[in-house]
């Protein structure tokens, strides 16, 4: 991206190996960070960084993380404890659990709230006080449309996503004194491979009709957003949850 430089500045991005979070580590390895990446699947992580050996890049490193496991989760943020910067936490991982509100259970909304509120929470929690420390930090924290508006089934989505956002506004002003700005981005329908894989021609030819701007989000367009939040273009922009939506939300 023009004018996005980050050289010497550590990234920490989960759900990074595909979808958003995959165009956000790509883009920020483009503009020179070092990455601190995580996917579930242990497989892919040790492929992942056998290519990378192989191709003699150093600046990224590929850890597994699912944060619905208390175990995974416990054992990366001890990984994390080697670190002693992280300027930027990219909060991308989570789940999605649709069902009407009368089917849904206590073991749905707690691991709902577990991956997409407690996980980021725990993240930042090891995180902040480096960035405290340093004097310097850029967080973004991936809710969604459905943090803003909602519809039939997306009760506890809805829900964590919202808690997510209150999280964020109320870190921004914590922290805002120490040079740590905490935004959230809320995506509408992004063309993601997990999209293309669940829906067919005619469902996504549908879902694009809805949208005022006539097509789903490219991923690359939602990176977009998340790396200009995370540089040092953005010097005041804090506390806000970002809609990159073609205009849905408007109807």
């Amino acid at each position: 991206m023009l004018g996005i430089e980050l050289k010497g500045k550590t990234a920490l991005i989960t759900g990074a190996t595909q979808g958003i979070g995959k165009s956000v580590a790509d883009k920020f390895h483009k503009a020179g960070a070092n990455l601190i990446l995580t996917g579930t699947k242990m497989a892919e992580i040790k492929t992942l960084n056998d290519e990378n050996r192989l191709r003699g890049i150093s600046n990224i490193r590929y850890f597994q993380l699912d944060l619905a496991s208390a175990e995974s989760t416990e054992d990366f943020l001890a990984k994390l404890e080697q670190y002693t910067q992280i300027d930027i936490c990219v909060n991308n991982a989570g789940i999605n659990i649709v069902n009407e509100f009368e089917s849904t259970t206590e073991q749905d909304f707690d691991l709902i709230n577990l991956v997409n509120l407690k996980g980021p929470y725990k993240l930042l929690k090891a995180v902040t006080p480096l960035m405290v420390k340093n004097q310097y930090g850029r967080i973004v924290n991936v809710a969604s449309i459905w943090s803003v508006v909602t519809r039939k089934g997306r009760s506890l989505y809805t829900t964590s996503k919202n808690g997510l956002v209150g999280l964020t506004k109320t870190l921004a002003v914590e922290l805002a004194s120490q040079n740590v700005l905490v935004n959230a981005v809320s995506p509408g329908f992004t063309l993601t491979e997990l999209t293309k894989r669940t829906n067919s021609t005619a469902e996504l030819k549908s879902i694009s009709s809805t949208i005022p701007i006539g097509r789903m989000a490219d991923p690359d367009e939602i990176a977009n957003l998340i790396v200009y939040l995370c540089s040092d273009l953005n010097t005041y922009i804090t506390g806000q949850n970002i809609t990159i939506d073609g205009g849905y939300t408007n109807l």
